[in-house]
């Protein structure tokens, strides 16, 4: 059986005995708490992002700084109703350690997506196109100048290094540090934003790059690209199942936020019925684009057009 209570002793957050019957115990204050952090972690990070451009060297210090800072304050406000974990790989940690039921965290999901998504949507009603330094409402792309590879394994780094910092200063019962975890928690994220921002804008947070991801996907701004959207998915998911994950995102999104289409066909994509269409900005020094299960050329046709 599962039940909900409004506010649970993080103490007894999991069975609880009910007579005969053991209940499953779901805080919903603490996924209401999850929203609502994810959901000013975006517009604290991705607007310091839109406001200053993470692509130009002088601000990155600030963008990192923003979201050093953003999980610090929003942690020390909701960790005592939630712990504070503003990200799905924090949680996914703290449910395969045992410190969080697998039906909490999946609630907790849900509710850093949602506020993730609600971030990012408030975001684009602060920053509209035209004054949004990244167009992407602060989503991940990775540079030119690394390879997915070196992305994974930057962000696994990054990860690792939070991830180590929440189990050691906020799980562990022999820490040293008491109620200052989350100093140590907010500067591990500073930390890892100024190595990685740079090379695809450090994301170490799946749920923070969704939010973003979708809506500006969504909004369309001039110049932007949806390479976002795919390398969004490279980080909870292994680079080969991403592609087919990543077409059906696209399914969905095609018509509204491209203006011109590329055709391609590859060894089993050969009928019209089968040919899939994704946004690429076909540019003479891009002969090739990497959306598909190989490298294949790219063909512009006309709009919404597929053979």
């Amino acid at each position: 059986m599962v039940g909900f209570k409004w506010g649970v002793d993080r103490n007894a957050l999991g069975m609880a005995d009910t007579g005969e019957a053991r209940l499953r115990v779901i805080d919903v204050k603490a996924a209401a708490a999850e929203l609502i952090a994810m959901t000013l972690f975006v517009i604290i990070g991705c607007g310091s992002a839109c406001a200053n451009g993470a692509s130009n060297p002088s601000n990155r210090l600030q963008v990192a700084l923003a979201f050093g800072m953003g999980i610090l304050v929003l942690a020390y406000s909701v960790g005592h109703h939630s712990g504070g974990q503003i990200n799905c790989a924090v949680t996914l940690s703290l449910v395969l350690g045992g410190q969080v039921p697998w039906y909490q965290g999946l609630v907790n999901l849900i509710a850093q997506l949602i506020g993730s998504l609600l971030g990012a949507g408030l975001l684009c009603a602060v920053f509209p196109c035209e004054v949004d330094e990244t167009k992407t409402v602060g989503t991940n792309i990775i540079d030119t100048r690394w390879g997915v590879g070196n992305v994974l394994v930057g962000e696994f780094l990054g990860t690792f290094l939070l991830c180590f910092v929440v189990w050691e200063t906020a799980v562990s019962p022999v820490a040293s540090c008491g109620k200052n975890a989350c100093i140590a928690i907010g500067f591990a994220v500073f930390l890892a934003h100024v190595i990685l921002l740079p090379v695809d804008g450090c994301s170490i947070n799946p749920t923070r790059s969704f939010g973003p991801a979708i809506v500006g996907a969504i909004r369309n701004c001039e110049g932007m690209s949806t390479k976002g959207l795919e390398e969004t998915l490279a980080q909870p998911i292994n680079p080969i199942s991403r592609k087919p994950v990543f077409k059906i995102f696209m399914f969905f999104f095609r018509f509204r936020i491209s203006k011109r289409y590329i055709q391609i066909k590859g060894p089993r994509l050969r009928t019209c019925r089968t040919c899939i269409l994704v946004k690429v900005w076909c540019e003479a020094t891009v002969p090739v684009v990497r959306f598909g299960l190989s490298k294949l050329p790219c063909i512009q046709v006309p709009n919404g057009q597929c053979c």
